[in-house]
């Protein structure tokens, strides 16, 4: 038996390009990064040693406002 369509040709679908190859930082850049984040550590560090509630340590709670600390005073 004779067909009346034809059959459909295949859709041919190309392969992905493949993903850019990421630049190695040379050995001035590494270091230079990672002395960067050294330091952004070590300001954190320091901030969240002194800073320990929303008034921080160096700022003390001002004398108006005596209010209760404990549940029991």
């Amino acid at each position: 038996m004779a067909s009346l369509f034809k059959a459909p040709k295949p859709v041919r679908i190309d392969p992905p390009a493949p993903p850019p190859v990421p630049a190695v930082p040379s050995a001035v850049q590494a270091s230079t990064q990672a002395s960067t984040e050294t330091q952004a550590r070590v300001r954190r560090g320091i901030q969240g040693t002194i800073a320990t509630s929303e008034r921080g340590v160096l700022a003390p709670a001002p004398a108006l406002f005596a209010r209760k600390s404990l549940l029991g005073d």
